[in-house]
């Protein structure tokens, strides 16, 4: 009995986790009404710095220690992660949620290249099938969205900077791996959420916080704690379920992205506009999600 809701609970923390991602790029669609891509980013990592920093010194912990002698590579990991924060943010302003929902999972592709290069680990025919079955998915993709809107360069530009994104975050989860051996995770949230908060000040624009309306002001909230929830479910879930099943499940997040895309803009929920997104859109992204947890499951358990 124990065994199985040991399972299910790690079943639902996964399914938390999907859910908090896979949502995320719309709300931060919803938090672009009023307030620019710097505020946003500075705010989400400001808010996760503040109430991690009381979490951890409410449970007897000393988040600060880290921040006295903090090492180079934790450094460079909070420099990547707010790379990916700014440029996500900028690219669902640019091209709209679903776009960055299906293009991010080529991070997923490339950690497993870092693996395999920097890790020496082994890459698997089932993962190199993957990685195709993706790039499949990612062109017709691509295809369907060069059929139904403009292409400008700025809407290469957005493609260009979710794919660096994804690379960033590549670095920050090298990083992460690195220093695993010598520091807690939270420990390094912190130290990465201190360095974000720091060089992105200077992108806020303060007067934005006195003029933004209430849907602007609860979405920026919920991208604000959106990490910790998220990171939190995922820690809690590796506790009862392989990585595997973790990985597959949390990969789907993108569904729900298009999904929600799909039927809230139709709702007329908080001004949504839809993305210009048709069925060979829609068959691409789910197409780019099967490859993605190929590579995914087997690189777990390889």
């Amino acid at each position: 009995m124990n065994k199985e809701r040991h399972f299910l609970r790690g079943i639902l923390l996964s399914v938390a986790t999907a859910l908090l991602w896979g949502v995320l790029p719309i709300i931060l669609k919803i938090s672009l009404q009023d307030f620019t891509t710097g505020t946003i980013a500075w705010f989400r990592f400001s808010l996760a710095f503040l109430l991690l920093g009381i979490i951890l010194s409410l449970k007897g912990y000393q988040p600060l220690q880290i921040l006295r002698k903090p090492p180079w590579m934790g450094v460079f990991g909070g420099l990547c992660l707010t790379a990916n924060y700014y440029w996500v943010t900028l690219g669902v302003d640019i091209s709209g949620p679903s776009n960055m929902a299906v293009l991010i999972q080529t991070a997923t592709v490339f950690l497993v290249l870092a693996g395999v290069y920097v890790f020496r680990e082994r890459l698997t025919l089932r993962q190199v099938i993957g990685m195709f079955i993706a790039g499949a998915g990612l062109t017709l993709f691509f295809m369907d969205q060069q059929s139904r809107v403009e292409m400008t360069g700025e809407y290469y530009f957005a493609d260009f900077l979710i794919v660096m994104a994804a690379l960033v975050w590549v670095g920050y989860m090298v990083s992460q791996k690195f220093l695993s051996r010598d520091y807690g995770a939270q420990s390094l949230n912190f130290l990465v959420y201190t360095v974000a908060t720091i060089v992105l000040i200077g992108g806020v624009e303060w007067g934005e916080f006195a003029s933004a309306g209430f849907n602007a002001w609860w979405a920026l909230i919920f991208c604000g704690i959106n990490t910790l929830l998220a990171y939190g479910a995922l820690a809690e879930a590796v506790k009862y379920l392989p990585l595997a099943i973790i990985s597959v499940i949390i990969s789907l997040n993108p569904l729900i992205t298009l999904i929600g895309m799909k039927i809230l803009p139709a709702m007329g929920f908080a001004n949504l506009q839809p993305d210009p997104v048709g069925m060979v859109g829609y068959w691409g992204g789910a197409i780019a999600v099967a490859g993605v947890t190929l590579v995914v499951y087997r690189s777990n358990n390889a």
